[in-house]
């Protein structure tokens, strides 16, 4: 049988709205992709990571980033706090006591064992914009974020003693995102494998304006003991949970938790 032919005034039409169609459809995609690796779902799996493509080292480098942030990492072992902070620190089980914790410019916090490298990631505190790597008496890699949502915004927030970091400096990234790992050995100027997290002070217009000695660190400690309690009360709701589930004799969403 004979087909008859579209009109051509159809097949014109046809193809512009195939063609809008295939530009629409990547732009709306991009704007949900937060990027990075979720966090594990159980026990015995790895610590969460935000790992280049095979074969690519990661560097500071440039990146557009996302068009829009989302508050909180789809992967993020930890929510929010009352403060506006996700800890820092992953897995909390490897974090040392809080007595341990020490001021200077920010708060000198690490692992109960010196663990570093993957055995203790560093994760964006807050919402907002990579905007600098590298600071001198903190390592080639110490990351520092500009806080683009919450009580926090428009502040810097720097990351001492970093090695390597895990997202290149113009990348967007939400709270609890992987950022970077604790270095081991001696980066910068440091005896043992730790984290230096600081807020630069109010109104400070460069990465690079890092606060005086105890110029902020009260409030660094404010905000790190807050989200510490948050994260602590989360485990421990899932623990439960996943006690209560067990005698049960039931699987519970959550019941494979997280990570500590």
């Amino acid at each position: 049988m004979q087909r008859r032919r579209r009109p051509a005034a159809h097949t014109v039409l046809f193809f512009l709205l195939g063609l809008m169609a295939l530009l629409s459809g990547p732009a709306s995609a991009s704007a949900v992709n937060v990027g990075g690796t979720a966090a594990p779902g159980s026990e015995t799996t790895t610590v969460p990571s935000v790992t280049p493509a095979p074969g690519s080292p990661v560097t500071g480098g440039s990146s557009p980033g996302l068009a829009t942030i989302v508050p909180v990492f789809p992967g993020s072992p930890y929510p929010m706090s009352p403060v506006g902070w996700v800890f820092p620190l992953y897995p909390l089980s490897h974090v040392a006591a809080r007595s341990w914790w020490t001021q200077d410019q920010g708060v000198d916090l690490g692992g109960n064992a010196n663990q570093c490298g993957p055995h203790l990631i560093e994760l964006a505190v807050a919402a907002g914009t990579i905007v600098h790597e590298g600071i001198e008496g903190f390592g080639r890699w110490a990351p520092v974020l500009k806080v683009e949502s919450g009580p926090f915004a428009g502040r810097y927030i720097y990351y001492g003693h970093a090695d390597p970091d895990l997202v290149p400096v113009g990348t967007k990234v939400s709270a609890g995102q992987p950022i970077a790992e604790v270095g081991c050995g001696d980066v910068g100027i440091s005896s043992a494998p730790h984290l230096e997290l600081g807020i630069e002070p109010v109104g400070a217009t460069n990465p690079m304006d890092l606060p005086g000695y105890h110029e902020t660190s009260a409030d660094s400690l404010a905000a790190l003991i807050a989200s510490e309690r948050t994260a602590a009360a989360a485990i421990n709701a899932r623990r439960l949970a996943a006690k209560k589930a067990a005698a049960k004799g039931k699987p519970t969403p959550g019941s494979a938790a997280k990570r500590s």
